[in-house]
Order: C-alpha cells, then structure tokens, then sequence
C-alpha cells in the first residue's frame, strides 16, 4: 500500500543518492521521471501535494496542436503539437480519444471562412493528414443542421476538425504509475524546504519534509535536481542560497466552468472568438453515452494574469461573468445564469516571461524553456500536449550534466499502464466498446453498461483487475455508486488508495473520482462515507477522518467562491 511505504520513504530517502531528483509531481515532472527511470537512471519524484493536484488538473482536458497558435504563426509549436498528439492517440487509447471540434464562422468576423480553410489545410499538413479524419467546410445551412443551438445572425458557415481529450488528472497519474514500474522513487505530500549547495553553490540535492506529519524531514541528494514545478518555479528557485534568478514566470490564470448539458446542449466542442476581446474559448461536451443525466458541458477558459497565492487559485464573480456572456452569445436560447454552473476549477499557466512589455495574457507565447547552472535544470512553459517531447528535451540536458552518454528516448513507443493490452482504435475497431462489452459479459451485479464503459475508458486493461477484484471480495457495497446519476463505484474508492496512489480524501474526490467536477453536489453527501471507507483502508483515526472532511469541504468551498466574493479578491 502507498501511504504505508510512503512513511518509511522519508527513512530511506535521507542521504539517498539519485541521479535525478525531480521536483514537482504535475505531467511534466511525471514525464521527466518516466523517461528517465525508463533510460535507467535512478530518480526520485517529489510533489508537495498530491500529483496532478495543481496545473495539471487543472485544464481544459485538451490534446491539441492549437489551432490558434496558427494565427501567431508558431508552426513548430503547431508541428510538435499535433505530432505529440498523434502519439498519445496510439499509446493511451483508453485515455485520449478524437474530439470532434466545430469552428463557426460570422460576417465581420476574423477569421473568414477562406482564411480558416487555408489554416486548417495547413493544420492537417502540419499533423501529416494523421487525425482520425480531414476538416470538412460547411455553407450556414450545414453548420445548423449539425449544431442546431448556435447563434444564426451573421453566421456564414463554418469547419469540423478533429483534435483530442483527456483526463487530465488521470494521465498524469498512470504516467507515474509507469515511472514507478520501472524504477522511480515517488513520493506526495513531500515538500521541498530547500536546496543543498557547496560553498560555489552548485546544488547537490533537496531537504525536504513530509506536509502531513511535519516531523518528518529527509535530506535527498542527486546528481542533477530537476525543477518542474510550474507556476511555483520563481518560488521554488527562491530557496538557492547563492544567485537567486530574476523571476521567469508569467502565470495567467485559466477558469472553466461545467454545466449540466441539457442547459448547453452541444454536438461538437465549439471554438468561439469572444466578442468583446477577439480571444478562443470552448464549449466542450463531456457526454456520457449511457446516460443524459451524467452528461455536461464544458465552457472556458479565462486567460488573465495572476498574482495572489498560487495554491488558492479560485473563480471569481468576473471570470463567470465572461464565460456566461460568451456562451450566451453563441448561443443565445440557453440564457445561462450563475445559478446554472454545477462547478469550476482555476489553475495557472506557467508561462515564460516575455522579452517584451505590454503584451496581454493570451498573447505570450506557450513555448517552453529550459534554463541550466550546475547540478540544476529547470523547465518552464510547456503544454499537457508536449509533455512526453519536454521531458526528452530536458533530459538531453540533464544529461550534459551528469556527463553520461544519453540513451535513446524509450517513451516514443511504450503504452501507458492501461494502454499495455489495449489495441488502438482503428477505422473499424472501437477498444473502449470492446472492452465495455467484455466487462458487461461478466454479468456482475451492479456493473451496468454505464458503469463498465466509465471503467474501461479510466482504467483501460486495469479495469478486469478492478472487476476481479469486486468478484473475489466478496463485499456487497463495492459496486454501489457513489453518486446515482455519476458511474463511479465504491470499489473505485478501494482502488483508488491501494493501487492508484491516493492518501487523502481530497485525492479520491477531486482527481481519481473526481466528483468535485462532475456531481451536481461536488460529492458532499457521499464524502463522509468515502471517508470512512479510507480511513479503515488506512487506519485513520476519527480526529484525521475529521480533518479530511474539512479539508474537503474546503476544497468545495473555494470551487464556489465566485458565489460569494466579488471580482478581483
């Protein structure tokens, strides 16, 4: 069990020599860890929370070549993108899926319906004609016959193309569990204090103590220390003794709101340009093909810069504001009100400080940097897409440190854990159907279509261990649900902490069930029963069962803040 080997961790950690230690557990410290562990280095993974509990979590769910990034003429961002994407279609099947898109297009509008078929030849060049299909061009008739919820006034017509989604949270996660499989130390709630450095200040590891037990403290030395901690990157490089750099962070904080799908009905994810500022955002259907109800839209995101607490990032009362009113315009019949958003999430980009002042948020470039001194590498930038290509850049320069001969990059062809036995999708062959029927001919109590095809597009081939699991048990409450509309399973829960490495209630609720997105309550009926199930997992008492609860509550309650606190608080 990982809460149990993680207490021993810190005992074993102290003085431990690694060749990388990497600090941050989101997708790029998970990328970086996986490669490199897989090229046989020795490498310790250290999140101060849970992993994937900060940026990436946090995202519109998207793989993507980023359409837009078009517009300021970032090709090999596009190329790198789109070929990133092609290759995550291939070894996480199970967790990235083809995601059909629509972009309408109005007169006096920009882009026209010809420049945006001139890009969009370009877009499907760049990815090499790989997406599951071509974009195809619709006359105004077409696109409402296809979107029939859409603004008319002005529309002229408009493209479908496609690009890709993902759980977020979970490819991270199984991303990890990979690393951790073939070799990588991995520990959360490990909070680095500060840098170990000689009298020159070339840094030869981290000290580091446990979040949830401060007692607990270890010294960890490396080789190369790696800093892949995202928007907390300037604070991170705060804690060198010797040439602290000018901050490299420009963070911009990125808003989505979810609401329930019959409010905003849509076929495709929508890219509409916001009236009032020119900007991108999305409306994305989260549909579940079992059940309506389960069903929601996704509508973001905000892009504006930040500058409190990066571990209190919140929606305000002018984030929803912008999204309701762009959402409103495209779609004028829905008249979405605050009342309607179910929940939302805030993260923070990291972007690279730009050269130059004056540019707004959305316009600072989403390229990546790596910026080396001795016995330090740290990555800035970056997207979820890139994340397997930023980590093979990386340790191209971890690697001039360390002085070794660099292998060959081994993640370009090796599936992720529930993508090992799982064909990829083919023109004729669906996995996730396949693997849902085969669930479903097990004939066990409790796991219906809804069920079987939530467990075999989260787990992949891990769901029939899940399912072997529920059969040998012998426990009637494993397939009870934790939410009657929501395909989500107590046995899940159990899963969740004994394998997926979850410790806290707040791990389960928000990222391996992630309810605090998708329940219409954020999971609070259900939490305390959650917890009562971890704590005898874990052997809680009922003062840290208590503490978890609130800890949780808190967790909902900044989700809705934008409730009760005002614009810019």
């Amino acid at each position: 069990m990982y809460e149990s080997s993680r207490r021993r961790a810190f005992e074993e950690l102290d003085q431990q020599r690694f060749d990388l230690v990497v600090i941050g557990g989101g997708i790029t410290g998970a990328g970086i860890a996986r490669d490199a562990a897989l090229r046989g280095l020795s490498v310790v993974l250290l999140e101060k929370s849970d992993f994937g509990s900060g940026t990436s979590s946090k995202s519109s769910k998207l793989i993507h070549g980023g359409l837009r990034y078009l517009q300021h003429a970032e090709f090999g961002l596009v190329f790198e993108a789109v070929s990133e994407r092609t290759l995550l279609l291939k070894l996480a099947p199970h967790l990235v899926k083809p995601q059909l898109f629509l972009v309408p297009t109005y007169k006096g509008q920009y882009p026209g319906r010809f420049v945006l078929g001139c890009g969009m030849w370009m877009y499907d060049a760049l990815s090499k004609f790989a997406a599951p299909d071509r974009h195809r061009a619709y006359r105004k008739k077409g696109v409402q016959k296809i979107e029939p919820s859409l603004r008319g006034d002005g529309l002229t017509g408009g493209v479908t193309y496609y690009d890709g989604m993902t759980d977020d949270a979970r490819l991270t996660l199984e991303t990890i569990l990979d690393a951790k499989a073939a070799g990588a130390k991995v520990l959360s709630y490990a909070r680095v204090r500060g840098f170990v450095e000689d009298g020159s200040g070339v840094v030869q590891g981290v000290t580091i103590s446990d979040v949830l037990d401060g007692e607990r403290t270890a010294t960890v030395l490396g080789r190369v220390t790696v800093n892949s901690t995202g928007p907390w990157s300037d604070l991170v490089l705060r804690l060198l003794r010797h040439n602290q750099p000018a901050p490299m962070v420009r963070p911009t904080k990125g808003v989505h709101i979810l609401v329930d799908a019959a409010r905003l009905p849509v076929q495709h994810a929508v890219v509409m340009t916001v009236p009032k500022d020119g900007r991108l955002i999305f409306a994305i259907p989260w549909t579940d093909p079992e059940s309506a109800a389960a069903s929601r839209t996704v509508i973001g995101t905000t892009d504006t810069d930040y500058h409190g607490d990066p571990d209190r990032v919140a929606a305000d009362t002018a984030d929803i504001d912008y999204l309701l009113e762009a959402a409103n315009y495209y779609f004028p019949d829905t008249k979405l009100q605050p009342a309607d958003v179910l929940s939302t999430w805030a993260g923070l980009r990291p972007l690279v400080m730009p050269h130059s002042d004056g540019l707004d948020a959305s316009s600072v470039s989403r390229e990546h940097r790596i910026l080396s001194r001795p016995g330090l590498v740290t990555i800035i930038g970056g997207k979820l897409t890139t994340y397997r290509r930023m980590a093979a850049q990386l340790l191209s320069e971890a690697y001039k440190q360390l002085g070794d001969t660099e292998p060959p990059c081994a993640t370009l062809d090796r599936p992720l854990p529930g993508a090992t036995d799982v064909k990829p999708p083919t023109d004729d062959f669906d996995p996730i159907a396949e693997l849902t029927e085969e669930l479903c001919a097990k004939d066990q109590p409790g796991i219906d279509r809804q069920v079987a095809r939530h467990l075999a597009s989260t787990y992949g081939g891990r769901a029939r261990q899940i399912l072997d699991q529920i059969q040998t048990s012998g426990d009637p409450t494993a397939t009870e649900r934790l939410d009657p509309e929501l395909p989500f399973i107590y046995a899940e829960v159990d899963q969740a902490v004994l394998a997926d490495l979850a410790i806290r209630l707040d791990d389960v609720l928000s990222r391996r069930l992630p309810l605090l997105l998708l329940s219409r309550d954020q999971g609070l009926p259900c939490a305390e029963k959650v917890a009562q199930r971890i704590a005898k997992l874990l052997d809680w008492s009922p003062e840290r069962t208590e503490r978890e609860l609130a800890h949780y509550r808190d967790v909902v309650g900044l989700s809705r803040q934008f409730r009760s606190v005002p614009s810019g608080k």
